[in-house]
């Protein structure tokens, strides 16, 4: 009946497309309403800054992600909605791991709209940044084996097909031919590596959680789409600029706002223009620095905390697809030492352990977004196990010295500003989120 109503409307979609109004994208974290509490330990509890049900479980550091149907009939799925990527990827029935058993697999033979390009491709999941002039004409890295297993990697193939975006079953919002990649292997671990970070510090981060708070909430998310414009993604053609070269958004501009923890359903990715009720204020507006990679990444000029000042030479990028904020190790370390973090969960995590009794006396944490500051409480920048245990959500990474990003700033500075991305100027802004 499903299928048949999304039958139904797609031909709805379609028209209303070419008027080209403000979409709206309904964002849910995982568990949010598809998994029950049953699952995780009877003691787990994770909050910022209030208790929180059992079923919020560990959701500060699982994806926001968005329901869509690929194919024809319409194949559900459900996806990380990442501005930290470019690259748009399912897992396919190709692939037969138990990672990929447990998701929603797309099947491309069922699906009578689907063109198949033969080109194959290769993630590497610990690696965040990826563009194709680093792989040869076969999909293998120039300078490293594909059947190396040093890294968890997936391996891929690329097509093209029907993509709906729903905000349910009966509003179909988005509806385009896309081009997408599609898992056919996975191994050591790739696919849930690389959905918690699509390729980075998270997977290391979740291995150094408790693991009451990790469960199997990560088979609720199958894929990734990703909101960045590199026109080399080894997916193909990003989302984004599809949208844009059909002349299918109002304007190219995107807004993405998401909800305090406990209102989180209400989480919203708008596309084609930006929703005022989301925001308190003005959009302050920053120059995007890595256009040619297609990555949203402004300057950071400096941070701040007890008064002693931090100056940055650097960029850093905004990806709501990272649960918490990212700095250098030894910028890190220091924040948190003046915190009364001394001690890393796991050596070499770059996450820190720290009392909680004296969260709410914290200084607050100033950013300089080139001459814009942000600041985050004590509440908003620490996060709590329970009662006694309670970790610093600004963790220590490497940085590549040759890219020039010197930090990550994720949803938890996202949740307290809504964020507005502008294709045409290059730019990317914030505004004190309207938490109602």
């Amino acid at each position: 009946m499903k299928t048949n109503i999304l039958l139904a409307c797609l031909s709805l979609s379609l028209v209303s497309t070419s008027q080209a109004e403000l979409r709206r994208i309904r964002l849910s974290r995982i568990g949010s309403d598809s998994i029950d509490s049953s699952v995780f330990g009877h003691n787990s509890q994770i909050h910022l800054g209030s208790t929180i049900s059992q079923t919020d479980v560990f959701k500060i550091a699982h994806p926001y992600s968005a329901e869509i149907f690929i194919g024809t009939p319409p194949q559900p799925f459900r996806v990380q909605i990442a501005t930290g990527t470019s690259n748009f990827w399912i897992p396919s029935v190709q692939c037969s791991t138990e990672a990929c058993y447990y998701r929603n697999r797309f099947n491309p033979s069922a699906s009578t709209t689907f063109e198949f390009n033969k080109e194959l491709f290769w993630l590497p999941s610990r690696k965040r940044y990826y563009n194709r002039k680093d792989f040869n004409s076969n999909g293998n890295r120039e300078d490293q084996k594909i059947d190396n297993d040093d890294d968890a990697d997936l391996i891929g193939l690329r097509g093209i097909d029907h993509l709906i975006l729903a905000h349910s079953s009966v509003a179909l919002n988005v509806s385009t031919r896309q081009e997408f990649g599609y898992i056919i292997q996975e191994r050591n671990g790739g696919l849930e590596s690389a959905i918690g970070n699509h390729g980075g510090i998270f997977g290391k981060i979740t291995e150094a959680l408790p693991s009451s708070t990790t469960g199997t909430m990560t088979t609720v998310v199958d894929g990734i789409l990703g909101l960045g414009y590199d026109d080399l993604a080894m997916t193909g053609r990003p989302f984004l600029l599809n949208l844009k070269d059909k002349g299918m958004l109002k304007e190219n501009v995107f807004g993405l706002y998401l909800a305090k923890m406990k209102t989180n359903d209400n989480s919203e990715l708008t596309l084609g223009g930006l929703d005022p009720k989301h925001r308190k204020g003005d959009i302050q507006w920053h120059e995007v620095t890595r256009t040619q990679q297609g990555e949203w990444a402004i300057e950071l000029t400096a941070f701040a905390l007890k008064r002693e000042a931090f100056e940055i030479d650097g960029n850093a990028v905004i990806d709501n697809g990272f649960p918490f904020i990212a700095l250098t190790r030894y910028q890190a370390e220091m924040i948190n030492l003046q915190i009364g973090a001394t001690k890393e969960t796991e050596k070499g995590s770059g996450i820190y352990t720290m009392p909680c009794k004296d969260i709410d006396n914290l200084f607050e944490f100033i950013i300089l977004f080139g001459q814009e500051e942000y600041q985050l409480t004590g509440r908003e920048y620490v996060l709590q196990y329970d009662e006694n245990v309670c970790w610093s959500a600004i963790v220590g990474m490497d940085f590549s010295k040759e890219s020039g990003v010197v930090a990550i700033f994720g949803e938890v500075f996202l949740r307290k500003y809504y964020s507005a991305y502008d294709l045409d100027h290059h730019r990317l802004g914030f505004a004190l989120a309207n938490h109602q």
